[in-house]
C-alpha cells in the first residue's frame, strides 16, 4: 500500500508543478492579447535551472506545511524526474518515475511514463498506474491511462472558470530548455 502512496505523490508532485508556474510569474512576464474576446493571459518561460529552482521552493514549502510527512522531489533534465525516499517493512526505500512531457493542440499536457522504479528494481508502469488510478482520488484534471503508461493533465481547465488555468505552449528539455506556459486569468480578475 504504501508503494501506491508513493505512486499518488508522484502525480501530485507534478501537479504542483503547475501550481509552482503560479507561484512564478514574476521569472519572466508579458501580458498577451486575448485569444477570445472574454480571456486574458499572462505568459510565463522558464529554462530548466528556473524550472528546478521553482519546484524545490515549491515543494519544501508545501512539504513543511505537511509536517514532513512526505518527502518528494522533482526535476527536469533529459526527461522529468520526481524521486524521493519512503519507509517500507522499516527500512528506506527509493523510488523514482521518470516521464516525457508531450504539450498538446488544445494546451494540455501528456507525460509518458517511461520507467519507474522501486529501490533498485524496476516496476511495471501499467500495474501500478491502474491501481493508483482505482485505489486514489485525483483530481478531476488528472487522467491516468495506464494500458498507454500516460498521464493526461487538463491544465486548461483545472481550477474551472473562476480559477487560474494554465495552457502550455512550449515544453523542450533539450539544452537549457524552454517551458513557455499561459496562466490564464479568470473572468473576475480580467477588469472589463
Amino acid at each position: 500500500m504504501a508503494f501506491f502512496t508513493i505512486i499518488g505523490l508522484i502525480v501530485i508532485g507534478f501537479c504542483g508543478f503547475f501550481i509552482a508556474i503560479h507561484l512564478s510569474s514574476n521569472e519572466t512576464i508579458s501580458t498577451k492579447q486575448p485569444t477570445t474576446s472574454d480571456e486574458r493571459s499572462v505568459s510565463v518561460s522558464l529554462n530548466k535551472a528556473q524550472l528546478n529552482n521553482l519546484s524545490q521552493y515549491y515543494l519544501n514549502k508545501v512539504q513543511t506545511q505537511n509536517n514532513g510527512q512526505a518527502k518528494y522531489h522533482f526535476e527536469v533534465a533529459n526527461q522529468g524526474i520526481v524521486y524521493g525516499s519512503i519507509k517500507l517493512l522499516g527500512s528506506d526505500v527509493d523510488y523514482s518515475m521518470f516521464f516525457t512531457p508531450k504539450v498538446l493542440d488544445n494546451g494540455n499536457v501528456e507525460l509518458h511514463a517511461t520507467k519507474m522504479s522501486l529501490g533498485k528494481f524496476p516496476v511495471p508502469i501499467s500495474f501500478v498506474l491502474l491501481n493508483v488510478k482505482h485505489a486514489y482520488k485525483l483530481p478531476k484534471w488528472v487522467k491516468l491511462i495506464p494500458d498507454k503508461k500516460m498521464i493526461k493533465l487538463d491544465i486548461v481547465h483545472m481550477n474551472g472558470n473562476r480559477g487560474l488555468n494554465y495552457r502550455a505552449r512550449q515544453i523542450n528539455l533539450n539544452g537549457q530548455g524552454k517551458f513557455a506556459f499561459d496562466i490564464i486569468l479568470p473572468k473576475e480578475a480580467q477588469g472589463d
